[in-house]
């Protein structure tokens, strides 16, 4: 039996946004795994490995040390962090690259920047890609109303899911909605769900949104918008995308690579070419169809390849990182 100690009192499980996300991903993998026993903090000097799911480098007792490592957007573009909040993290991600036995990231795009800026071997990183759970698929019309009604919500709307910290790069989202209203005129919307306030006006803020809601609210939008400046993790993406949002993203990190033919990846900080294509994809019935059948076909792909624990497993066993 291997014996995993992981302390997530730094994550808020029950209300999971982001690295909690991901962190719920890897742990559901390894409880159903076999021979795998996965123990809180409390029970750390009985384990085989210290896991940190939460970015933060544990040293544990001797044993094998994991790290989770999902954020590499402070070494892409620093103005999507303050000064202190840059420090910590540079600090955090040297650490755990520096000190850990293994790695384990979300996406190649964590794994190559790892390589590139910290010279981190690639056989000390393992890539493993947290699928969207089972809730989130395309709804039915009934539940898509009963949740626009619930949150009193226009018909129309284009949806921004996250927090509203500095590197979701809200203040992009702000200009590109200023510019793109006035052309789609009051019928249409823009909705932010996610903790904290966006600062974006003219839109509609409805906050943490839960996942018993969360992919009906998905599926009525017409289009869902990230321009975050770096997502190491395309899960977002892939939760709209099966739900039949076309996607809307910025052109870097995991989020560029996973839209695919089901969405558009944009210049970070173009907004007029963030509001043409909210103009586009609302007014273009041909273009929002072709972009939400891509989007299903691919999560249809994606449900179909589902990973198993055995990578998972052989990154936090013990033996050579």
């Amino acid at each position: 039996m291997l014996t995993i100690s992981c302390d997530t009192s730094r994550l808020d499980l029950e209300r999971p946004a982001g690295p909690a996300v991901y962190a719920i991903a890897i742990l559901q993998t390894l409880h159903g795994a076999r021979e795998v026993a996965v123990v809180g903090a409390e029970r750390e000097r009985e384990a085989d490995v210290i896991l940190a799911v939460d970015g933060r480098f544990r040293t544990g007792r001797g044993q094998r040390t994991v790290t989770v490592v999902s954020n590499l957007g402070h070494l892409l573009d620093r103005r999507g962090f303050g000064p202190r909040e840059w420090l910590l993290q540079n600090w955090r991600v040297a650490s755990a690259a520096r000190r850990s036995d293994h790695l384990v990231v979300p996406s190649t795009a964590v794994q190559v920047g790892l390589e590139r800026y910290l010279g981190t071997p690639p056989d000390r990183v393992t890539v493993f890609e947290a699928h969207p759970g089972a809730e989130f698929r395309r709804r039915s019309r009934s539940e898509v109303e009963a949740v626009r009604a619930s949150l009193g919500l226009q018909e129309r709307y284009l949806l921004f899911v996250g927090t509203s910290r500095r590197r979701k790069n809200l203040g992009l989202l702000a200009k590109a909605w200023s510019l793109a209203r006035r052309r789609l005129g009051p019928e249409v919307g823009l909705v932010l769900a996610g903790r904290g306030r966006g600062g974006v006006p003219w839109a509609r803020d409805v906050g943490y949104v839960g996942a018993d809601r969360l992919p009906a609210l998905i599926s009525g939008a017409v289009a869902w918008l990230n321009p975050s400046l770096y997502e190491g993790s395309a899960v977002g993406v892939w939760e709209a995308i099966s739900c039949g949002a076309p996607a809307l993203v910025a052109a870097t990190g995991a989020s560029a690579r996973a839209v695919g033919r089901a969405g558009i990846a944009l210049a970070p900080h173009d907004p007029d070419a963030w509001a043409e294509a909210m103009v586009d994809v609302v007014t273009n019935t041909e273009l929002r169809a072709s972009l939400a059948a891509a989007g299903l076909r691919a999560a249809a792909e994606l449900r179909s390849s589902r990973p198993g624990p055995e990578r998972l497993l052989r990154a936090v066993g013990p033996g050579p990182g």
